[in-house]
């Protein structure tokens, strides 16, 4: 899967949709877009930074030190890489997701929401990689901490945004009743 094949809606499964669900059943998709608003404001503040070093209203080596600020980072301290953090971080919730949710939702899951479970695995590959290839820009930026490491970091950093963003939109439109459904979250 490409990050255009990931972002392309008409290829995405659907979920049926699930009639009865009371109102707290409903609730449950809010639990995973409060998680996934976590790591979308974590991306927001980096997306910040990164508007100001292209702006010159920071350096390139400004970057390393604002993101070992962030929340996220120093509650991950202890695991390494700030880029390894990020990737712990999310590896962590996709774990979550494809060891305890996703098969508590496949137990009794439509063909419909089976597919979807699918294709969400294979999101979260594509993102991983992304997550991997992130990471080793920025490593190459922390050893030199130029304008055209910064231009890889941003080059990597771009596509993988994009992923996450459409790849959380895509989880909580899909999966959101099926966890209230599955009692899960509620």
């Amino acid at each position: 899967m490409t990050p255009e094949e990931l972002d392309d809606d008409t290829a995405r499964p659907k979920a049926p949709p699930i009639p009865g669900l009371t109102p707290q059943q409903q609730a449950s998709g809010q639990y995973l877009a409060a998680i996934h608003r976590m790591h979308l404001g974590n991306l927001d503040s980096v997306g910040r930074l990164m508007q100001a070093i292209r702006e010159g209203l920071a350096g390139p080596a400004s970057l390393a030190p604002a993101l070992a600020e962030l929340p996220m980072t120093q509650n991950l301290a202890r695991f390494g890489t700030i880029c390894g953090q990020e990737c712990a971080m999310l590896q962590g919730h996709h774990d979550i997701e494809e060891y305890s949710l996703f098969p508590a939702l496949q137990r009794n899951a439509s063909p419909g929401l089976a597919a979807v479970i699918d294709r969400l695995i294979a999101e979260h590959d594509l993102i991983h990689h992304q997550i991997h290839e992130l990471a080793n820009a920025a490593e190459a930026l922390a050893r030199d901490p130029g304008q055209s490491a910064f231009d890889a970091v941003e080059a990597t950093y771009a596509p993988l945004e994009r992923s996450i963003r459409s790849h959380f939109g895509y989880e909580e439109s899909q999966i959101g009743d099926a966890l209230g459904a599955a009692g899960l979250f509620g």
